[in-house]
């Protein structure tokens, strides 16, 4: 799920809102979420004053990355496409995909996980534990905690 950090301007304190439908930001920007053959994307229309990472909505449209600047009437925000790791069914109709860590094949519907940050598949039964089996994940450093928070936030930019 998308999220857009925006921060109050006499605190200074980042707060994440998850974005779940198309959202008016600001009176000359709204974001609006697109599902195309690769998933989920959203993108930002607005007037030439918005910017997104400090370019000009000349156009009046923008598609987001994780990560990227909005700055809209004067308020300063962050879009964010970062998940969570969660057991969910294999999909059917995937083939030759091996664990991450036992490399062993997945099967369709068996509960696994998918790595929310370098996208690898991880086996998560109880005969094969393989996402929780070591503290990260077996290709990159994602944690495998399932009570983990979000890594990312604006703060300290």
């Amino acid at each position: 799920m998308a999220h857009l950090f925006t921060t109050t301007r006499d605190a200074g304190e980042w707060s994440r809102r998850p974005l779940d439908a198309d959202t008016l930001i600001a009176d000359d920007a709204r974001l609006v979420r697109a599902t195309t053959p690769d998933g989920e994307r959203w993108v930002v229309l607005g007037a030439p004053s918005v910017r997104v990472n400090g370019v000009a909505l000349g156009a009046g449209i923008a598609v987001l990355r994780d990560r990227d600047e909005l700055f809209a009437a004067g308020v300063r925000m962050f879009f964010s496409t970062e998940t969570l790791a969660v057991i969910a069914p294999f999909p059917a109709g995937v083939e030759d995909v091996l664990c991450a860590r036992c490399r062993t094949s997945m099967v369709a519907d068996t509960p696994a996980v998918r790595c929310p940050d370098c996208g690898a598949w991880h086996h998560q039964t109880d005969g094969l534990p393989c996402w929780i089996y070591t503290e990260r994940c077996a290709r990159c450093p994602r944690t495998t905690a399932f009570d983990a928070d979000y890594a990312w936030t604006p703060e300290g930019l």
